[in-house]
């Protein structure tokens, strides 16, 4: 049976991105080398031709082989792979997947003041006066 395709990478498809994405431009043999496990060339190959049709990585002939090139960005990728998540286990919720990581005691009271304090909103400009001057 054929595997479904998905926009969101597996972990082992995240393993070889992660390279190609800390590289900038990597050949298979180097992906190779970076992804954890000493995966069998033919596996990198493959996932990298996974990769290229789900429209992650380009490649471009040099010499005798290729050299891949991320077409996403990683921010990209991190946010499809949280919408994923949110969506299959937290039924679209940001809120219940925050307390899970609470609950879990996966975020700390201080982790949890830092976030909230670099997303709180800065304070608005305060309205000028009419005819007041800048």
């Amino acid at each position: 049976m054929a595997r479904n395709t998905s926009e969101a990478l597996t972990e082992r498809e995240a393993e070889v991105m992660d390279v190609v994405w800390r590289l900038g431009e990597a050949t298979a043999e180097q992906v190779r080398e970076g992804v954890p496990g000493a995966p069998h060339d033919s596996t990198v190959r493959t996932l990298l031709r996974i990769l290229g049709a789900k429209g992650y990585v380009s490649r471009e002939a040099r010499g005798k082989g290729f050299v891949y090139r991320a077409t996403v960005e990683r921010s990209k990728a991190q946010r499809l792979a949280i919408q994923g998540v949110l969506k299959r286990f937290f039924a679209g919720s940001a809120e219940d997947l925050v307390l899970r990581l609470i609950e879990d005691e996966e975020l700390s009271p201080g982790q949890l003041e830092n976030l909230r304090r670099s997303v709180q909103p800065a304070t608005p400009p305060r309205r000028r006066k009419k005819g007041e001057m800048p």
